[in-house]
């Protein structure tokens, strides 16, 4: 069952999807799956379950790990299938999914899926923009740790500010300025297909808001689905954010959700 997103709370999104987040969870947090195509697969298995194949993100909890991760690649075989292009579909067909099988009791025909890919991608990728991208962030921003940073191994590029210089990292050694820096920051996530440079979104905040922005921290993904931004006051932070827990944004016609950066040791 789904319930119209615009009506819900981030809160009451996360409340109602919380089997999604469990399942998710695990994917990202313990299987160490990479937290964006793990959308995908968690967007699948919510499907399976609104065609009919009940309470199958339920029962797969109680999977062990290594169940849940043989599963998952199926999955994301499966998902390579639907989301190809239809004159590579032929070598496909004859696939087997084992494990997928054995939780829904029944043989997941690729036949179907491929008879109705169109419709099964369209459901597929409205879960992910319209659940996923918005109830799952936090799991993703825990997961990456969104920690500002001049490692080159960081998920995070290093920051550019109001002056157009690196500002280099944000703690010092007894982490107050990583807190207070914290206290000011925005989480910014962009909609898949339809990314926001830093130049864009720099631009946008200066254009709307005045110079406030002290350093934009982009997504390292190529595909640049999200960025933290520190302002340079708490005051900025809440003009922007109006007193909502989640604001959207159109940045060049390309949508934005906006809510405060929450790091993973407050959750």
């Amino acid at each position: 069952m789904a319930l119209p997103v615009e009506e819900l709370t981030l809160k009451q999104l996360q409340q109602f999807h919380n089997i999604d987040r469990m399942a998710y969870s695990r994917l990202v947090l313990t299987l160490r799956f990479d937290p964006f195509p793990s959308m995908k697969i968690v967007a699948f298995w919510n499907f399976l379950e609104r065609i009919g194949f009940k309470h199958f993100l339920h029962n797969l909890l109680h999977f062990s790990d290594p169940m849940i991760f043989s599963l998952a690649k199926e999955t994301l075989v499966c998902l390579e299938c639907l989301f190809c292009s239809p004159q590579e579909i032929f070598p496909w067909v004859h696939l087997d999914f084992p494990e997928m099988n054995k939780l829904v009791g029944q043989e997941i025909l690729l036949g179907f899926l491929f008879k109705n890919r169109e419709t099964v991608k369209g459901m597929i990728e409205d879960f992910v923009k319209d659940v996923c991208q918005v109830a799952f962030m936090d799991i993703v921003e825990g997961n990456l740790g969104c920690k500002p940073s001049s490692n080159p191994d960081s998920e995070l590029d290093s920051p550019t500010s109001d002056d157009g210089g690196d500002n280099g990292e944000l703690s010092t050694d007894d982490g107050k300025a990583r807190v207070e820096s914290e206290d000011r920051s925005l989480f910014m996530t962009f909609s898949r297909g339809h990314p926001v440079s830093n130049q864009e979104l720099h631009g946008f905040i200066v254009g709307k808001y005045g110079k406030c922005v002290e350093a934009i921290y982009m997504d390292k993904n190529p595909k640049r689905l999200f960025a933290c931004v520190v302002l340079r006051s708490h005051s900025d932070l809440s003009r922007i954010l109006g007193g909502q827990k989640l604001v959207k944004l159109f940045i060049n016609g390309k949508q934005v959700r906006v809510r405060r950066f929450v790091p993973k040791c407050r959750k």
